[in-house]
Formats: C-alpha cells, structure tokens, sequence
C-alpha cells in the first residue's frame, strides 16, 4: 500500500468518526475528538510527506467529499430531527416576555419561599417568580415589587405594617 493511500485513509476515517459523532453518538465524545485529530493529522502527514501537488488534491477531495456530506446530512431524515423547525410564533401564544409584569410596580405581597436571592411570592393572588437586591428573605414575608426588567421582577421586604 502507497503512503498517499494510507494518508487518504486517516482523512476518511477521520470524516467517517465525525460522522458517527454526528449521527449517532450525539454530544462532544471521543469519536468527534478522534476523527478531527485524524483529519488534522492527514493533512499534516500530505503536507510533510508527500508531493504539493497530492497534498492539494487530498485538499480539494476532502473539500469536496465535505460539501456533499454536509448536503446529505441537512437532507437526511436525522438532521429534520437534530434541528427545530417548529416556529415560535406570538399568534400561536409564544412570547419571550409576559407583558403584565410591569404592571406589578409597586404591589404587594408575600413570599411562598425563601427568596436567596430568587424565589416564589404571591403577589395579587397569582404565583410569580422574583429575585431580591441581594438579601435573603424568609417565606411567609410581607415584600414589595420595585423593579420588573422583561421577566425579571425584583422584590424587596416591606416594613411597613
């Protein structure tokens, strides 16, 4: 077997690993590793021990042979399972944000857990989630809401009576 072959080989099975890493062992594991070490390591070995002009060709058919794995992975059944085409939108009830926080400014409550800092209170008898300045605070607490930043309310306790 010729050198230029058993570098070829490096490269494919170290696609052949990504691959894998891909399409069957989801995550950041050893064959994903492995198979860019391998590719990295055949383009060292073309470049180092073979001829420009192979080294190039290595180059242009590794490219090649890339573009068509990645036009067959987004076509393939495993990638519309990989990825998320469903649409967030706001008319099917979607929203980053409840809009009626804001109206909270200033209301009332108690706490339904120890806020250390971030919690659960009750605040015009619906369950909302909080955070404090900083300080902790006991459940069963009179608090105040005295800042809503998107969904980010920010309580502090009430001293008055």
């Amino acid at each position: 077997m010729t050198l230029e072959f058993l570098i070829g080989g490096l490269i494919i099975i170290g696609f052949l690993l990504v691959l894998i890493e891909i399409f069957l062992v989801p995550g950041f594991n050893i064959f994903g590793v492995i198979g860019a070490i391998l590719i990295v390591l055949g383009f060292i070995f073309a470049y180092t021990k073979l001829d420009v002009r192979i080294a190039n060709f290595l180059m242009i058919a590794s490219l090649l042979a890339s573009a068509i794995l990645v036009r067959f992975a987004i076509k393939s059944k495993t990638w519309h399972k990989i990825i998320l085409e469903d649409k967030q939108e706001k008319a099917l009830g979607f929203h980053a944000s409840n809009d009626n926080l804001k109206t909270l400014i200033g209301k009332t409550g108690f706490t339904c857990t120890k806020l250390r800092p971030a919690g659960v209170a009750i605040i015009d008898d619906q369950k909302v989630d909080v955070v404090t300045e900083g300080g902790f605070i006991e459940s069963d607490r009179p608090i105040e809401v005295i800042q809503v930043e998107g969904n980010r309310v920010v309580v502090q306790e009430n001293q008055s009576p």
